[in-house]
């Protein structure tokens, strides 16, 4: 993968299996947010509804779960937006011979959000813990887990790329 940025937006090219990987988890991810937040599993409706407290005793802020909910609810029809878009046909990341995807400054953050919502979703499903997330694939046995795991990487692996062209000058 390589990354360019210029003034106005950064330009990801990637390599054939980078593609594939990329392509299948911001098609889970669309799928995902298409998805009523009523009909996923338990454990996601937590994560979107999730709480807001004040620290060790988990005395819950009045209000404060609602706007949380409400605020997150919100981001998931405006990224199933930018994912129909960088995944319509004929966008360049659906070419195999030149995969890319660009990015404006203002979808930058974006994408970063998206990819940490595929792979905590995809942790949650698999029943990943935090300390698991950065397990050696290569230590595990259980195939899912493997697949998992080497999503879960290959994502932080974008964000961290994304995050360091930023920091490159």
């Amino acid at each position: 993968m390589k990354v360019a940025r210029n003034q106005n937006d950064i330009v990801f090219r990637f390599e054939a299996a980078e593609r594939e990987i990329l392509l299948s988890s911001l098609l889970e991810l669309r799928k995902h947010y298409q998805t009523d937040v009523s009909q996923l599993p338990e454990a996601l409706q937590r994560h979107w509804r999730g709480t807001v407290s004040r620290g060790e005793e988990d005395e819950e802020i009045p209000g404060a779960a609602e706007e949380l909910e409400a605020e997150r609810l919100g981001w998931r029809p405006e990224r199933l937006a930018l994912l129909k878009t960088w995944l319509a046909p004929d966008s360049p990341l659906q070419n195999p011979a030149q995969a890319s995807l660009r990015l404006s400054q203002g979808e930058v953050d974006e994408f970063l959000s998206m990819l940490n919502d595929r792979r905590l979703t995809l942790a949650i499903t698999q029943g990943i813990t935090e300390e698991q997330m950065d397990w050696n694939p290569l230590t595990v046995r259980s195939r899912d887990l493997q697949r998992a795991l080497w999503e879960i990487h290959f994502l932080a692996y974008l964000q961290e790329s994304c995050v360091s062209s930023f920091l490159e000058d």
